[in-house]
């Protein structure tokens, strides 16, 4: 187990090595910050069960190059998607699609019927399981799930065309 003040003092100590690798790995200022505080964060949250052996940098600069690869992989993905589909767009473009894709699937939720929309949005923006929304709406489980999917098909169908462009949104 990690105290908080062994973490402090390992911060203290490696942060500045540790952002220097990471610049020097990425060539960016900005990117090299974030994957520093990620590896960092990520030690803190594994603090109970983390057991670093053998040199302390040498983990440190083993997960950042590790860190450094995952954003890297992460972005050609995204960029392969862009491509594929033709979006390799300016912010102010990607902003503008974005308040369009919101405009319409605020109107294909208006669309749905009451019910079936207010089971879509206690589960969807309100992150209630079924059981829940079963018991705040007086209905059974079962009738939640047949609405659910009644609004995810519905969805679906009003937003099929935008499907690619929510993928790339959203993952």
């Amino acid at each position: 187990m990690l105290a908080l003040q062994t973490f402090e003092e390992l911060f203290r100590e490696n942060h500045g090595h540790c952002l220097a690798f990471a610049i020097h790995y990425t060539g960016d200022q900005h990117e090299a910050e974030e994957i520093v505080q990620q590896v960092f964060l990520k030690i803190w949250e594994k603090r109970d069960t983390i057991a670093i052996t053998g040199p302390v940098k040498a983990y440190l600069f083993s997960a950042i190059r590790n860190a450094a690869i995952s954003q890297w992989r992460k972005a050609s993905v995204r960029n392969e998607k862009e491509n594929a589909y033709g979006l390799s767009r300016d912010n102010a473009t990607q902003a503008a699609e974005v308040r369009e894709l919101e405009k319409l699937y605020q109107q294909a939720l208006e669309r749905l019927p009451e019910r079936c929309r207010e089971v879509f949005m206690l589960s969807r923006h309100q992150h209630m399981k079924y059981a829940e929304i079963a018991q705040t709406m007086n209905i059974s489980v079962k009738t939640v799930e047949n609405q659910m999917g009644k609004a995810l098909k519905i969805l679906h169908q009003e937003l099929k065309e935008y499907l690619p462009l929510l993928a790339i949104f959203l993952f």
